[in-house]
């Protein structure tokens, strides 16, 4: 869940032909799928309708009411489902364009391109999930289902144990799947994606669909579903799954929408089995965070408000409500602070541009680099100086006025462009965290 932008990222030039296509197709379908003229724009016009709203202009208008400084925070997080619906419909086609199908942030190490960058993050989160050991305990079920028909044999031969395709893993907050894809491709697992948002449901599904690496050829005799990962719609604080119906779960900068941790891990930790692993990254205030500081508190706000938050937690927080949710903590650190070859602390890996964190440079980059201001043109960095700025904001402005784009596009993109800048500032004075990581297991004395 990243605040991004509506100039396209170098690395995504690759869409550009889908892109094109879609806004063939959607142009053709507006009456199909919205009511209202002035929505026929290549932006919004995709499979699924917007959720919260029946369009742009009132949808960032019910985004806005909610994060006015008159509205609190407990009435953010008690309209939560508003709040973030309002924020996805508004946001999911220009974080695609944007920045791909996975909305989230890495540091890239030297030589890596952004596209590697994002995958190596997720694969390392899958790494923790501990798949192998749930495909274990699927072959002691499975042989104790066989009541004693089971023999052990001296020769091993291959297929004697169920394929990974049988262990079932949960994508909390998925977004339109790029994780929850890359993963089912990296592990082989059963992938299902929660989202609160329709409109991600209809393009993750849709993406899922036309991956042939995803299908089941062979479900009528292996049992298996016909598509091997899938988004599914549902609250993730109230998730629409039976108690220890999955063998792992993990959420990538997804639960920090919650407006109540506890409740949240919870529901994650209700829907395990009893030894599964949760791992996540979690958006965080770290401790130099310090509310007493006008700028931290600006920044703050600006996140909030950037990337649809009614709230931003502590690391302290998160640990602590992770720890009462039932689960046992078995990691946490800031990831950030790994060592990619950026320009970061000597001591501490923290993002620094010190002498000694410059001649420690080895060309890697950090998460926030793509938010930070460039006056290179051809960057979409471009946008966050102050000439960019007001570039995109009348471009926009004219594109809306020639109906080119529907009214309020503008100010979706002041919105997601405040944000990118909390983000950025945030990420310089290490206040802010995007991949504080929480590895937590359900006990294996869990009761349903």
């Amino acid at each position: 869940m990243t605040s991004l932008c509506f100039i396209c990222h170098p690395s995504n030039l690759q869409n550009h032909k889908y892109h094109q296509h879609a806004a063939q197709h959607t142009n053709t379908q507006t009456k199909q799928h919205y009511q209202h003229t002035h929505t026929h724009t290549n932006l919004y016009q995709e499979k699924g309708n917007l959720t919260s709203a029946c369009n742009v202009e009132s949808s960032v208008g019910e985004y806005e009411r909610l994060h006015a400084n008159e509205t609190s925070v407990d009435e953010r997080n008690s309209n939560y489902t508003s709040l973030v619906n309002s924020y996805y419909d508004l946001a999911t086609l220009f974080y695609e364009w944007g920045w791909g199908t996975s909305f989230h942030f890495s540091n890239r190490h030297p030589h890596e391109s952004f596209d590697e960058g994002t995958r190596r993050h997720e694969f390392y989160l899958a790494s923790k999930l501990n798949l192998s050991g749930a495909l274990g305990k699927l072959c002691d079920a499975m042989r104790k289902e066989m009541n004693g028909s089971y023999v052990e044999q001296d020769t091993v031969r291959e297929g004697s144990t169920p394929s990974i395709a049988n262990v079932k893993v949960l994508d909390v907050g998925c977004g339109i799947g790029g994780p929850m894809r890359n993963i089912c491709k990296f592990t082989g697992a059963d992938v299902t994606g929660l989202t609160l948002n329709q409109y991600q449901v209809h393009r993750g599904n849709e993406l899922c669909r036309a991956d042939a690496h995803f299908r089941n050829d062979d479900m009528e005799n292996n049992g298996l579903p016909e598509v091997r990962c899938r988004s599914v719609q549902g609250d993730f604080m109230k998730q629409p799954f039976e108690p220890s119906s999955f063998d792992a779960a993990y959420a990538i900068e997804a639960t920090c929408h919650a407006p109540d941790r506890v409740r949240c891990y919870a529901e994650v930790y209700r829907v395990l089995k009893p030894g599964a692993i949760f791992a996540c990254y979690e958006w965080c205030l770290t401790d130099r965070y310090d509310e007493e500081n006008p700028e931290h508190v600006s920044i703050k706000k600006q996140i909030e408000e950037g990337d649809g938050l009614p709230d931003i937690a502590s690391t302290h927080h998160c640990l602590t409500a992770l720890k009462k949710a039932g689960f046992e903590i078995l990691e946490e650190r800031d990831c950030v602070n790994d060592e990619y070859g950026g320009w970061q602390a000597p001591a501490t890996g923290e993002y620094s541009t010190s002498k000694d964190a410059r001649k420690r440079y080895r060309g890697g980059k950090p998460w926030m680099l793509p938010l930070m201001p460039s006056w290179n043109p051809f960057t979409q960095r471009f946008q966050f100086n102050w000439f960019g700025l007001r570039l995109t904001k009348y471009s926009l402005k004219v594109m809306e006025f020639l109906r080119l784009a529907p009214a309020g596009t503008s100010r979706t993109q002041i919105l997601l462009q405040s944000g990118g800048m909390g983000l950025a500032r945030g990420g310089e004075l290490g206040i802010f965290t995007p991949m504080f990581l929480m590895v937590g297991r359900v006990p294996l004395d869990k009761e349903d």
